[in-house]
């Protein structure tokens, strides 16, 4: 492992954006701080510091990483930053560093985001018609997931990550496939889907991960009241109606 700065990563008290890097440092043995900010009911605790620029960024956001005397804002640009500083870039070609990126992209923006507006949706519109959306995005995750496992079959990255260390596409891929399933429960299959279903079953990193998970409980997003928990069960509901 490469020599690290003094780390600190910034994020809320829930696995959201911040989720994958915790599995990252965990897997790969980096020392750091975890540096939460807790989620209770208006928000007091972010509101304290959301203008303090030396913790939450150029931004005013978070995740915020703070390696050494750098800091580093913004999920991708976290993502590639550490991808390099920690070496995992100059183990990859050229063509696999870009695998990597645009797994990381499409699992940023077409499943984590969309299963966050989905948690969100009650909250910040009132009057949204949750079933109709909840149907809408599972239908979207599905048609994405048939289209991923196709390509990391075509990419070969099971047989890729086993000749590796675990990096943070793994690590990203496995939060999205664990969070699609505790959102969805029986709603979604990841049997259906078997190059998907062989990484997140025998992913080098899945103890750490797994011990992340179980270290504490944490909500997937900041939802406010009704909590999440009532939220995600509600969506299964309806789904089944």
């Amino acid at each position: 492992m490469a020599q690290t700065p003094p780390v600190v990563f910034h994020y809320f008290d829930a696995r959201g954006r911040g989720q994958f890097v915790r599995y990252y440092f965990r897997a790969r043995g980096v020392p750091y701080k975890d540096e939460r900010v807790p989620l209770t009911p208006g928000f007091p605790e972010w509101i304290a510091i959301r203008g303090d620029r030396a913790r939450v960024g150029p931004f005013h956001k978070l995740p915020v990483l703070h390696w050494g005397d750098r800091k580093v804002a913004e999920t991708f640009v976290i993502y590639t930053f550490l991808h390099r500083a920690l070496g995992d870039e100059a183990l990859l070609a050229d063509d696999e560093n870009l695998r990597h990126s645009m797994l990381v992209s499409t699992l940023y923006v077409d499943v984590m985001v969309q299963l966050a507006l989905l948690l969100w949706a009650e909250v910040s519109h009132a009057g949204v018609d949750l079933g109709a959306l909840a149907k809408r995005t599972s239908d979207r995750l599905r048609s994405h997931c048939a289209y991923l496992d196709v390509t990391l079959d075509e990419w070969g990255w099971l047989a890729g990550a086993r000749s590796r260390p675990v990096m943070l596409a793994d690590t990203m891929l496995w939060e999205e496939l664990d969070v699609v399933q505790h959102v969805f429960g029986e709603h979604f299959r990841l049997d259906d889907y078997p190059t998907l279903a062989r990484a997140y079953r025998e992913s080098a990193g899945r103890a750490a991960f797994e011990e992340v998970l179980r270290s504490q409980r944490l909500p997937v997003t900041g939802r406010g009241l009704p909590g999440e928990d009532e939220g995600i069960e509600k969506i299964r509901r309806l789904m089944s109606a």
